[in-house]
């Protein structure tokens, strides 16, 4: 049986697909931490699900690319150059990376403003890490108009963290 790659999802990657997806998850209310029930979408749910066809199911494209490309795709995340390396629409156009927490090892949130050629608009995702804990999640938390507007809302949200006697900046 064929063992499925990132470039098998990039190969099926339907980009109308996956951008009603990112819509979507932007309608969400987010928390801090970010403790999500197990059927919230995440970004990788979400790209595989728009990269599955017929032919490859969604938990086999996702079981595979995470066996055969986990240290790849932790680092694209990290990085905020996933959705980059998945289709030219999509441009990492800042980034942002906030600690805080009461225990050790700290939490950690990556905040990145993703622009969209297709639809002129700018996405903020949110990349939480709880090292301890064992949980990650990604996903959208905002969608809006302009570079300007991305960067306000993520300082309003990093003071939300600050508000944390651990914070680090």
């Amino acid at each position: 049986m064929k063992k499925y790659s990132f470039d098998d999802l990039v190969e099926n990657f339907d980009l109308g697909k996956f951008i009603k997806c990112l819509d979507k998850q932007c309608k969400n209310k987010i928390s801090y931490p970010p403790i999500l029930p197990s059927n919230h979408p995440d970004l990788i749910s979400d790209l595989v699900k728009s990269s599955s066809i017929k032919k490859i199911s969604h938990e086999k494209l996702e079981n595979d690319i995470i066996e055969n490309n986990g240290d790849f795709m932790d680092q694209a995340r990290e990085s905020g150059k996933l959705l980059s390396y998945v289709h030219s629409n999509f441009k990492l156009e800042k980034d942002y990376l906030f600690a805080y927490g009461d225990k050790d090892p700290t939490p950690w949130y990556f905040f990145f403003i993703i622009s969209s050629k297709i639809n002129n608009c700018f996405y903020i995702l949110l990349f939480f890490q709880d090292i301890e804990e064992g949980y990650q999640k990604d996903y959208c938390i905002k969608k809006v108009k302009s570079k300007d507007l991305a960067i306000k809302f993520i300082k309003q949200e990093q003071k939300k963290l600050e508000k944390n006697k651990f914070y680090i900046k």
